[in-house]
């Protein structure tokens, strides 16, 4: 019942966002945009959009290294992009725990680091965004009559990078206490015990922060993954005819990444609608331009996932039992002991 009250909030949201981005738009001039596009250019911003996945796991590698050094490629990719893909289908952004959970159980990995490390992922993300968007905002060239919504983005990206460093701080000071935690914890409740555990389970995924080596590549890594999706969303933007440049991408970063993660199936209305502010308003862009290329943008980054998944599906011999079984394992944490070694 939660799963469906769910995808129909969601379905009502993602129609309510495609009305606001298109009830004004003429069809035909839309039409005709949309045909005006460079396919083998948007082509080429799906191919490097769906390229970042392999920084992400070399990142996501990384992370895991205090758990296990050098874990295979393969099923870490197939993690990622069989949860990317979980998330465009289901409701609830349930592919956020199927990634680590499928990993964690083809390769007997510890489920609490394991997620972990996709919350210091998430972390890592929002920080390369933030970063990239200051960076973008030096060259930006912002429309007359912008200042005030520029000016707003730059707030709350401040905002949100001061709560991005709270949070990896947290994490990392949570790591390095675990064996004093655990302590403690082994003389409460069971079920500050239980909540305790998983905390501690999850902040094993920041124990690779704790080496300045490691987290000093663990954070180019998060700039090169957000460098590129920036140049594939970039790419693809002038592909549908809009005049912008890579800068101007950059500062749209935060605006596209919200736009993804509102609750719609697959990010559809939301990823438009951010889209179309963006360009409008910060930008000057055409209207009718800026929802084509919301349009086209939206399906190089959901098209190329929804062929690569179903293939890896296939040739690692997972069924969708597989993710939702990968999923339910969620609930057994903290039911184990943590086990913490020494600082990475």
């Amino acid at each position: 019942m939660k799963t469906a009250v769910q995808g129909l909030g969601g379905l009502l949201l993602a129609v309510l966002l495609l009305y606001w981005v298109f009830h004004d738009k003429d069809p035909q001039a839309l039409s005709s945009a949309l045909i005006r596009a460079s396919w083998p250019a948007l082509a080429l911003g799906a191919f490097i959009n769906l390229s970042h996945n392999v920084v992400r796991v070399l990142r996501w590698r990384l992370l895991l290294a205090p758990v296990r050094e050098r874990i295979l490629f393969r099923p870490m990719f197939s993690a990622v992009v069989l949860g990317f893909m979980t998330t465009l289908i289901v409701p609830g952004r349930v592919g956020e725990l199927v990634r680590p959970a499928l990993l964690s159980a083809r390769e007997d990995l510890p489920l609490g680091p394991c997620l972990g490390t996709v919350v210091a992922d998430r972390l890592l993300d929002g920080f390369a965004i933030v970063a990239l968007f200051a960076a973008g905002s030096l060259g930006a060239h912002f429309v007359a009559g912008s200042a005030s919504l520029a000016g707003e983005i730059r707030f709350t990206a401040a905002v949100a990078l001061v709560a991005i460093v709270a949070g990896l701080i947290g994490l990392v000071v949570v790591s390095a206490l675990g064996p004093r935690l655990e302590a403690w914890l082994s003389r409460r409740s069971a079920p500050l015990m239980w909540a305790g555990r998983a905390a501690l389970g999850l902040s094993r995924g920041a124990d690779a922060l704790r080496s300045p080596r490691r987290a000093a590549l663990i954070v180019l890594y998060s700039l090169v993954i957000w460098t590129m999706i920036g140049l594939g969303t970039w790419v693809g933007i002038r592909a549908a005819g809009a005049a912008v440049g890579f800068a101007d991408t950059l500062v749209m970063l935060p605006l596209l990444a919200l736009g993804v993660s509102l609750p719609t199936p697959g990010g559809v209305g939301g990823y438009h609608a951010l889209m179309q502010i963006g360009l409008v308003s910060l930008f000057g862009v055409d209207p009718t331009i800026a929802a084509g290329a919301g349009i086209l943008m939206h399906l190089a980054i959901v098209v190329p996932v929804l062929i690569v998944g179903p293939i890896l599906l296939y040739t690692e011999k997972v069924s969708w039992s597989d993710l939702v079984a990968a999923g339910k394992q969620v609930r057994d944490l903290g039911t184990a002991q943590p086990k913490f070694g020494t600082a990475p």
